[in-house]
C-alpha cells in the first residue's frame, strides 16, 4: 500500500517505528518522509486524541498542573522575547488546545484579550475560573457556536503541545488563517522527530516501546515539514528553531538533562522546536 505524506503530498514514506495502544490494544505504525522528514500515524486512529479527552477533573493534581505551567516557564519566556523582537504587545490572542490556562495567564500578563478552547472538558473548566471565554471545543465552529458570537480578528493565534495531535493540520491551517487579522501571528511548539531514531533502538535494546504514542502525537516534525505546511497554507514562515528545554523538579540528572537538551536545541537533534508565522 502507498502512504501519501499529508504535510507535502510526497509518496516517499519509509516505515520508522510501532507501537500498541494498550488501552485499545491498536497498533499504530509511524511512516518517514524522505522530503519533508516528517513522521506520522498511518491508518486509522481516533479523530482526537482519546488519551486526553477521558481526563477528569481528579487527573489535574499538582504533577499535572506543574507540567502545564511550571515546566513550561522558560519556554514562555522564549515566547515573550519572539514577541518583544517584533514590538508586538497586547490584541485578541486565541490559545487552541489552552490546557488549564497556563499560557492564557501569561498572554494577559502581556495585555492580551484571552480566548481559548481545548477538547479536554475538565482542562476547559479548571481555565474557564480565570478566562470567561474558554469552551470545550475541537473547532473554531464549534467554539464561536459555544462562545455565542464570532471570535474578533485575532492578533495572535498558539499551539502548545497540540499542533502534533492534529489529524488534519491543513483544515486547521486555513481556519487559523481566516481567523487571524492581516499581520497576525501564528505560533506552534512541537515535539521534534530529531531524536526518534534513537529512542526507538534504544527501547529496542531494552524490550521495550519507544514511548512516542503514535495515536496521540500523530505527527514528529521537522523544521522542513514545519515549514513546508504554513507556507502551503497561506502563512509566511518568520522564524522556525529549538524551543528551550521544558523543566522537570530540579535533581542532578534534571540539570543534565537540561545541559544537554541545550546544546542541541538548535541542531537537528533538537528535542522541542517552534514555527512563528504570519498571515500574509
Amino acid at each position: 500500500m502507498t502512504h501519501i505524506c499529508k504535510i507535502c503530498g510526497s509518496t516517499r514514506l519509509s516505515f520508522a517505528f510501532a507501537e500498541t495502544d494498550p488501552a485499545s490494544g491498536h497498533r499504530h505504525e509511524s511512516w518517514q518522509c524522505a522530503n519533508c522528514g516528517c513522521q506520522q500515524t498511518v491508518g486509522d486512529i481516533p479523530q482526537v486524541s482519546p488519551d486526553y479527552v477521558r481526563l477528569t477533573a481528579d487527573n489535574l493534581d499538582a504533577q499535572h498542573r506543574y507540567t502545564q505551567f511550571e515546566a513550561k516557564q522558560n519556554a514562555f519566556e522564549q515566547w515573550r522575547a519572539l514577541l518583544a523582537e517584533r514590538q508586538v504587545r497586547g490584541g485578541n490572542l486565541l490559545d487552541i488546545g489552552c490546557g488549564v490556562g497556563s499560557f492564557l495567564d501569561v498572554a494577559r500578563e502581556q495585555g492580551f484579550e484571552t480566548f481559548g478552547f481545548d477538547a479536554s472538558a475538565a482542562h476547559a473548566d479548571a481555565a474557564r475560573t480565570r478566562h470567561d471565554k474558554v469552551r470545550n471545543a475541537t473547532s473554531f465552529r464549534d467554539y464561536e457556536m459555544l462562545l455565542g458570537h464570532p471570535v474578533p480578528p485575532l492578533d495572535a493565534i498558539t499551539m502548545w503541545d497540540v499542533f502534533e495531535h492534529i489529524r488534519d493540520p491543513s483544515a486547521l491551517l486555513a481556519e487559523v488563517r481566516e481567523a487571524l487579522a492581516p499581520g497576525g501571528l501564528f505560533f506552534v511548539s512541537v515535539p521534534a522527530r530529531g531524536l526518534n531514531r534513537l529512542k526507538v533502538r534504544l527501547a529496542s535494546l531494552r524490550g521495550r516501546t519507544p514511548g512516542l504514542v503514535p495515536w496521540e502525537h500523530v505527527y514528529y516534525h521537522t523544521p522542513q515539514s514545519l515549514g513546508m505546511i504554513f507556507e502551503r497554507n497561506g502563512l509566511r514562515v518568520l522564524d522556525i528553531a529549538g524551543v528551550v528545554p521544558y523543566c522537570r523538579p530540579p535533581s542532578p540528572a534534571e540539570h543534565a538533562r537540561r545541559i544537554i537538551q541545550g546544546l542541541i536545541s538548535q541542531s537537528p537533534f533538537a528535542v522541542q522546536i517552534y514555527a512563528l508565522a504570519q498571515r500574509a
